[in-house]
């Protein structure tokens, strides 16, 4: 059950954020520390968040607390389904493997129930998941990656940070 909540809040907090490659990625390593970056090739990526279309509060995770993510931006192709592919390691010894049916995420209640499908233009999207205290405050890296239907690639978030 902590897994699942942890899996859902790393996917409401990184899975649906990207800056496209002419703008300055929210959460760049000279603002905010190199909490996560893009991975694949972002120019094919199907979600482009907008200039200013990411609100992360706070703007590091901390346990015990909620997390809310607020992202606009603009979808290219309309998403009937997907998967989450989630591949992390906590402290390099823990890892975490998971697939997930994007639809079932997006109708959660932490990413309010929006649900599929998505449609081609601007989207909006708001989560607010708890990180529970009982997690561990230790290094985490790995890989989230968003599929549509076809296989392709909505977005890629690669993160590494440690749970404050």
């Amino acid at each position: 059950m902590r897994l699942t909540t942890l899996y859902l809040t790393l996917l409401s907090f990184f899975a649906l954020i990207q800056a496209s490659p002419s703008q300055r990625p929210f959460m760049a390593p000279d603002d905010h520390g190199d909490i996560w970056s893009l991975c694949e090739d972002p120019s094919t990526h199907l979600l482009v968040g907008y200039r200013g279309g990411v609100s992360i509060t706070p703007e590091a995770p901390k346990v015990g607390s909620d997390i809310h993510v607020q992202v606009k931006g603009n979808l290219s192709k309309y998403v009937a389904g997907g998967k989450v592919d989630i591949d992390l390691s906590i402290m390099s010894m823990i890892k975490i493997k998971k697939q997930l049916n994007l639809c079932d995420v997006l109708g959660s209640d932490v990413m309010g129930n929006k649900g599929c499908p998505l449609e081609a233009g601007d989207l909006n999207l708001d989560a607010t998941a708890w990180i529970p205290k009982e997690l561990p405050k230790l290094p985490l890296a790995g890989n989230i990656r968003i599929s549509d239907q076809d296989g392709n690639t909505v977005t890629c978030i690669h993160l590494n940070f440690k749970l404050q």
